[in-house]
């Protein structure tokens, strides 16, 4: 591993940290830096509209410690929005326009943006000034470098997560942590990369990746899809010959499983937000010189605070996936509840120090400190862990009730207090499980009432896909509700006995129960109701077209929710595949077939 030097001075001044992409723009100004879709951009011509943009900004008042919004999905423009608000010395805080305007109201409320950097068609999300970043205007402003006389101390951005109150925080990042970062991604793990962008703009994993590749000499590749489509990724790796991608776990199952071919060409797939499943990629790196690398950090301490790189040879070698070790510049402590110092080998609270460490929550002083502790410096991860006498890191659990799913960072509280708003709603509760979200409730609201109700309220990947209606829910002794009997019962519920008599339904069911890797045996029942998500929909469509030979569009599924309608619609052409057994064997092989659980008695 090659270190980072401790004397970022040099590297921090912000005209310093883009210099690498300033020289390259330069010394090659035709090399094509970004694509996406079926456009690109050169090197000189995203310097250009950059330096423009921000010589725009600083005319409206961007300069350091200013936070802009920037409402723009995975677009070239997205970049250029992004460098032009570095350059201009302001902080930028992504905004994806797919949110609900309650939600996006708050965030720009929360963040005291004044403007908002986006498109004309829009800006009617955004209760901000609006910037048009191809506004015709600006190619009569100079193309030359700007000076902003931004520092190490700066702010770089800020993240919005989940919030317990029932609001999402907007979670700062220095530029010195933020430049360590990169320095960090691009000497351990090389900085020529064709790199696919495939995660949320709003996503602090996604941050590095847009920055590393133009800064190491790469090429980013962005997929503007608005849906997780697998097909459409798997061709943009092979045409691109892509060699590092960052996304959740989730994100990249699917892809191995579906079209392990078109990752020929990966070299790294860096991996983080929620456990790795070992099982789930075995296969894939047992047959090449690809690495998985995982990687574990809050947005708090700008993404990464520690790593483990795993090949082939040494996926066993703890029984477990490790956090690793720390990257350079950034401390780990595990500490007991006086915030002391544990042992190496005893259980405690994850807590990280150092460069990486951010500034809080933007306008919310009582929420930062409850989570950056010590006169120090300490930010409190609410994480489980222990530290081996080797010196990796092992991840124990959460703390708290603060969950991933599907890479995102949940607050449950914020679920219950969205479902509380809702007239029928008496009590509610929510619980995480394999990657699921599941509500509890009492009252008299239907799931589909109340799923109309959270879509105003929050993003899509907050909205449980399972709602459990109940007359009461179980207390503990001080009368509140007993969250771990609830999830104990509600693991025990999830045991189901079901027939396969060979029909497509129950080879639809087989599918379903080994996608969502719990029995499913209700024909009527619906997919996304029983916690499908647009992932699972994207392997689903691969393999119900294997099934039956018949071409099919992601919209034919979703017009066809339950396992009944779907084997209507596919029946003509589907009597003469194969037979179920064969259909499972298949799956197994793929690497989709999970542990069943016994049928309760």
């Amino acid at each position: 591993m090659t270190a980072v030097p401790q004397a970022q001075e040099a590297l921090l001044l912000l005209d310093r940290f883009l210099a690498p992409f300033e020289a390259r723009a330069r010394r090659a100004p035709d090399e094509t830096v970004i694509v996406a879709g079926e456009r690109s951009l050169s090197a000189a011509d995203l310097e250009a509209r950059a330096n423009r943009l921000a010589r725009h900004l600083q005319t409206m008042g961007v300069c350091p410690g200013v936070y802009v919004g920037i409402g723009l999905g995975r677009s070239i423009e997205l970049i250029v929005a992004l460098l032009a608000v570095v350059k201009a010395g302001g902080a930028y805080v992504p905004l994806d326009p797919g949110y609900p305007r309650e939600r996006l109201d708050h965030m720009v409320a929360a963040a005291g943006l004044k403007l908002v950097i986006t498109l004309p068609e829009l800006a009617g999300n955004f209760n901000a000034t609006a910037v048009d970043v191809n506004d015709a205007a600006l190619e009569e402003l100079s193309p030359a470098p700007v000076s902003s006389f931004a520092t190490a101390e700066d702010p770089m951005y800020a993240i919005f997560t989940s919030g317990s109150t029932g609001q999402p925080k907007a979670a700062s990042v220095f530029r010195k942590g933020f430049a360590n970062l990169v320095e960090w991604y691009l000497a351990e793990l090389g900085a020529d990369h064709r790199t696919l962008v495939i995660s949320s703009p709003s996503f602090d994993l996604t941050q590095k990746n847009f920055f590393a590749p133009l800064l190491g000499g790469g090429l980013l590749v962005l997929d503007e899809g608005t849906t997780y489509d697998i097909s459409r990724i798997s061709r943009m790796m092979r045409s691109h010959g892509i060699t590092l991608v960052n996304c959740t776990p989730s994100a990249f199952y699917p892809l191995v499983e579906a079209d392990g071919a078109a990752l020929a060409s990966v070299r790294f797939a860096v991996l983080g937000g929620e456990p790795i499943s070992i099982p789930r990629l075995r296969a894939w790196l047992e047959t090449g010189a690809a690495e998985v690398v995982n990687t574990y950090g809050p947005t708090e301490c700008t993404d990464i605070c520690a790593f483990y790189r795993m090949q082939g040879r040494n996926l066993d070698a703890f029984g477990f996936v490790p956090l690793g070790h720390e990257i350079p510049n950034v401390r780990v402590t595990i500490r007991d509840e006086d915030l002391a110092v544990v042992p190496d080998g005893e259980m405690g609270e994850l807590c990280i120090a150092g460069i990486g460490l951010g500034g809080g929550y933007l306008n919310d002083a009582e929420r930062t400190r409850k989570a950056f502790a010590l006169a120090g410096g300490v930010y409190r991860t609410g994480d489980l862990a222990r530290r081996l006498p080797c010196g990796t890191l092992e991840f124990r659990g959460r703390a708290d009730h603060q969950v991933k799913v599907n890479g995102y960072r949940i607050e449950l509280g914020e679920i219950e207090i969205a479902l509380d708003t809702h007239e029928a709603v008496r009590e509610a509760v929510v619980l995480a499980r394999d990657g699921r979200l599941t509500a509890h409730v009492r009252g008299t609201a239907t799931a589909a009432e109340l799923k109309t109700h959270l879509a105003t309220k929050l993003p899509a990947y907050m909205i449980p896909g399972e709602f459990v209606f109940r007359d009461s829910f179980p207390l503990t002794p001080n009368g509140k509700i007993d969250r771990l009997a609830l999830a104990t019962e509600e693991n025990s519920s999830h045991g189901f006995h079901r027939t396969n008599d060979g029909s497509l339904v129950e080879r639809i069911l087989g599918l379903w129960s080994d996608l969502l890797e719990k029995e499913v045996s209700d024909p009527e029942a619906n997919f996304f109701d029983l916690g499908g998500t647009s992932i699972h929909l994207a392997v689903m469509h691969v393999k119900l077209r294997e099934m039956s030979g018949k071409e099919l569009a992601i919209t034919d599924l979703f017009a066809r929710p339950s396992a009944k309608a779907l084997a209507d619609f596919l029946s003509p052409q589907a009597a003469a595949t194969t037979s179920s057994a064969q259909d499972r064997a298949r799956l197994q092989q793929a690497g989709l077939a999970r542990f069943r659980r016994p049928s309760p008695r």
